[in-house]
């Protein structure tokens, strides 16, 4: 058992469906898929137009095509995260699956190709849904109260403007010793980043 993919039943059978496709549209559905996997990993490769064309060029139904991309993308998404050489891919589709030869070779030249590029764009992804895009402050002094006349207490407001499935803003608001609590705990962040390079 290859132990950088996981062989379902699902997966099973769609390398036996891509087994039954034409070798020269599989290549090019390969590579349409490692294109964009590519440079976007999380957005559905065909639209519904482009999975209706499919279904009639490579003669499939809705499930069997289905369960084809499933197959492929997977194959792509778990090479690109274990970091699999082709050899290994090679050796996994031929002697565990028993991919045909001809599709094995297809995979083999998009990871070539493409493989690369899908492994770099999964660098840069962030397995956290929300990211940060910017941070806006400002400070604010209140110079007396009614209660004391002269109680000046300086208020650091920072606003993170978060970015996920939609962007938002979260509004936090720091004394002087909570934000240099903050600054040292940052310093540490910093400071251990910096062991690692």
């Amino acid at each position: 058992m290859a132990s950088w993919i996981t062989a379902t039943p699902r997966f099973e059978q769609g390398l036996k469906i891509a087994n039954q496709v034409d070798s020269s549209k599989f290549r090019l559905l390969i590579n349409r898929i490692c294109q964009t996997l590519q440079s976007n990993v999380n957005t559905k490769i065909f639209s519904e137009e482009e999975e209706e064309k499919l279904l009639v060029s490579l003669d499939l139904n809705k499930d069997d095509l289905a369960c084809l991309l499933d197959a492929i993308i997977l194959i792509y998404k778990q090479a690109a995260s274990n970091i699999i050489k082709p050899h290994l891919m090679e050796s996994t589709l031929k002697d565990t699956f028993n991919a045909d030869d001809d599709k094995v070779q297809i995979f083999l030249n998009a990871w070539i190709t493409y493989g690369k590029g899908i492994i770099d764009h999964f660098r840069q992804m962030s397995i956290f849904p929300i990211q940060l895009k910017k941070i806006d402050w400002c400070l604010n002094i209140q110079a007396a109260s009614s209660t004391i006349k002269k109680d000046v207490r300086p208020m650091a407001l920072l606003q993170l403007n978060l970015t996920g499935e939609e962007e938002s803003k979260l509004t936090v608001e720091f004394n002087k010793k909570e934000l240099v609590d903050l600054y040292q705990n940052l310093e540490k962040i910093q400071s251990q980043l910096d062991a690692l390079k």
